[in-house]
């Protein structure tokens, strides 16, 4: 057989996204297209490669020996085709896809499109959720250039590196009295909370820590979302432990005090996630450095595609 990169693709893609439907869609053909390029796979290799189930497709033993050579072949192509190509963010038409946890989309997204307005003008952004856990094939198959949130333990096959960490503050309704700089642990405890659970890791990793830290909180309500606890913060004379970033953006608007913490809750890191096919894309390297100064305060960096690959 001679290798026909076309049917490669569709090979690589059937098998990534165990569904014929989601491969055509992620390649940009037709369903019928995406099922006459496997049948001629069939022929040429002489195995059945891909079986029905429940829910799409399963490979056959032939196609999981031969997979890995095949993604790394086309990502020796695809590596070799983008590195010839110059990358201008002021010139790209490109549509830039993110997906990014709750904390993330509220921290990073306004500084980011006001990023991408001065640089890339003529480029598309577009955020998506990423749900309670991040599926590494989301960005391998390139559905997706990168990952924002926090991954314990790492994904596999995924480059992660930590983008910044945070700490805690309080963020307080107006008409509370004895707020001090630092709040009294007491008076922390007595006051109705507004718990923020979003999907994720979130929900379990700050209710450990002010566990761990022997911090009661005095529920009143569970919302989902940051920007939500600020205002019914306000609304019901309470209080909500929040990431110190979130604080900063949301007390003066809502009216709120800022204040620390009784006690030392530590960090947390947010945590950047690319496929490694992704290394030396220029296109991929402009965007994980904009992201790097946006996160330090320094996003007029993000100018052209040759700043430093990670």
């Amino acid at each position: 057989m001679t290798a026909d990169i076309a049917l490669l693709r569709v090979f690589h893609a059937v098998m990534e996204e165990r569904n014929v439907t989601a491969a055509a869609q992620r390649l940009g053909q037709s369903q019928s297209t995406v099922s006459a390029a496997l049948a001629r796979l069939r022929v040429a290799l002489g195995d059945e490669l891909f079986l029905r189930a429940r829910y799409g497709v399963e490979p056959t033993e032939k196609a999981l020996q031969i997979a890995p050579d095949i993604a790394a072949g086309l990502d020796r192509l695809e590596q070799a085709f983008r590195a010839a190509e110059p990358f201008d963010p002021a010139q790209s038409t490109r549509r830039f896809r993110l997906l990014l946890g709750p904390y993330a989309e509220v921290v990073l997204a306004p500084a980011l499109a006001a990023a991408f307005v001065r640089h890339a003008p003529k480029a598309q952004l577009e955020l998506t959720p990423i749900g309670p856990d991040l599926d590494p094939r989301s960005l391998a198959g390139q559905t997706f250039d990168l990952a924002i949130g926090r991954f314990s333990p790492p994904p596999q096959d995924l480059v992660v590196s930590e983008l910044f960490t945070d700490g805690f503050r309080c963020i307080v309704a107006p008409g509370v009295h004895g707020v001090g700089a630092v709040l009294d642990r007491d008076l922390y405890e007595r006051l109705p909370h507004v718990v923020v659970a979003p999907p994720g890791k979130w929900r379990t990793g700050l209710q450990k820590l002010t566990a761990d830290a022997g911090l009661r909180r005095n529920t009143a309500m569970v919302v989902s979302h940051f920007l939500t606890a600020a205002t019914t913060v306000a609304d019901i004379g309470g209080i909500a432990t929040v990431p110190a970033r979130i604080a900063d953006m949301v007390a003066k608007p809502y009216g709120l005090r800022n204040v620390a913490v009784p006690l030392n809750l530590g960090s947390f890191p947010t945590q950047i996630a690319w496929h490694p096919h992704n290394r030396r894309d220029p296109r991929n390297i402009w965007l994980r450095e904009l992201l790097k100064s946006i996160a330090c305060g320094k996003s007029d960096s993000g100018r052209n595609g040759q700043g430093a690959s990670n």
